[in-house]
């Protein structure tokens, strides 16, 4: 009985160690060639090790190695459950080769958007089965896809295909940046200030996210409440929840206004605000908020009544603040 509780103990200690090994941070953005098959080396090893081969190979976009493993994982395992996605993603490697070695396979923004709903469609679906190896071989193929965009020149009004959102996609976020920033008459177009938030958020740079986050609040109020969970920013979200316990009839074009009344706007925005009431608001805020410095005046009292004119309900929470 003792020979057997070791021989349990032992093999709990490397299971141990092996999930810690998998869990090691990898340098760079190298694939983690992990799945839950690996974490028992006792079951199943014969077909984990050449899944793992496979894996490996689709990674490393070498379709000649990845052919021959999938035909060596059919060999031991001919009723594994994720041979169609393994072949579906071996064939796919094979046409990722073939057009990217012609010179001319990006000629055409069709050809681009094609590649694009592929990716989405089919390959991100298959890719699951390769575990983190999957995210990783579907972001190269974004970024590629997205040096192509740039190349040809696809504008941002084809948004899925566009540079920028291949770049974001790809997670280059300076590259990201940089595309958005290049979209003419970008501070007033709700999907370059999408790229520009979660880019400069991907970056780091905070600041500059923010003001970002304002001007889509403006341009795109209806699809506000998911670009907040998308940028993944907790603090974004508690002040989101708060604008809505405070106002709460009041729509998105009116969250920066009540940002910059309550110290959250970060930097003030000055040029190409909207001419809508929540835009207004904002700039009239800001305006009395300076004006308050400098006690009670005309100029004061003229700011609150248009601010009163454009909505009696942030007038009021206006004024409880003042209380």
């Amino acid at each position: 009985m003792e020979t057997v509780a070791a021989k349990h103990r032992l093999r709990r200690r490397i299971k141990n160690s092996l999930v810690c090994l998998c869990q090691m941070p990898q340098n760079g953005d190298q694939p983690e060639l992990k799945t839950m098959q690996q974490l028992d080396i006792f079951s199943d090893s014969i077909p984990v090790q050449r899944a793992n081969a496979l894996i490996a190979a689709l990674a490393d976009f070498d379709c000649a190695a990845a052919r021959q493993a999938l035909s060596q994982l059919a060999e031991v395992a001919p009723n594994h459950t994720e041979l169609p996605q393994y072949r579906q993603l071996c064939d796919f490697v094979g046409h990722w080769a073939e057009v990217r070695n012609k010179t001319d396979w990006t000629d055409t923004p069709e050809t681009i958007a094609a590649e694009e709903q592929l990716i989405r469609e089919q390959i991100i679906p298959a890719a699951i089965v390769m575990g983190s190896a999957g995210g990783f071989l579907v972001r190269k193929c974004w970024g590629g896809l997205a040096q192509a965009s740039e190349k040809v020149g696809i504008p941002p009004e084809h948004r899925d295909c566009f540079a920028a959102e291949l770049y974001l996609r790809s997670h280059r976020f300076a590259d990201a940046v940089r595309t958005a920033q290049s979209a003419p008459g970008g501070a007033m177009r709700a999907a370059v200030q999408r790229w520009l938030g979660l880019g400069f958020y991907g970056c780091g740079e905070t600041a500059q996210a923010e003001s970002a986050v304002l001007r889509y609040a403006w341009l795109a109020p209806q699809r506000f409440n998911f670009f907040v969970a998308e940028t993944g920013d907790a603090k974004l979200a508690r002040d989101w929840l708060a604008f809505q316990a405070d106002l709460g009839d009041l729509d998105a074009t009116w969250f920066p206004a009540w940002c910059a009344h309550e110290g959250k706007a970060g930097l003030s925005i000055l040029d190409n605000v909207p001419a809508s009431d929540g835009g207004m608001a904002y700039r009239l805020v800001t305006g009395l908020l300076i004006r308050e410095r400098s006690g009670l005046g005309s100029d004061l009292f003229q700011d609150r009544a248009s601010l009163q004119r454009l909505n009696e309900s942030f007038f009021d929470f206006y004024m409880r603040r003042r209380c």
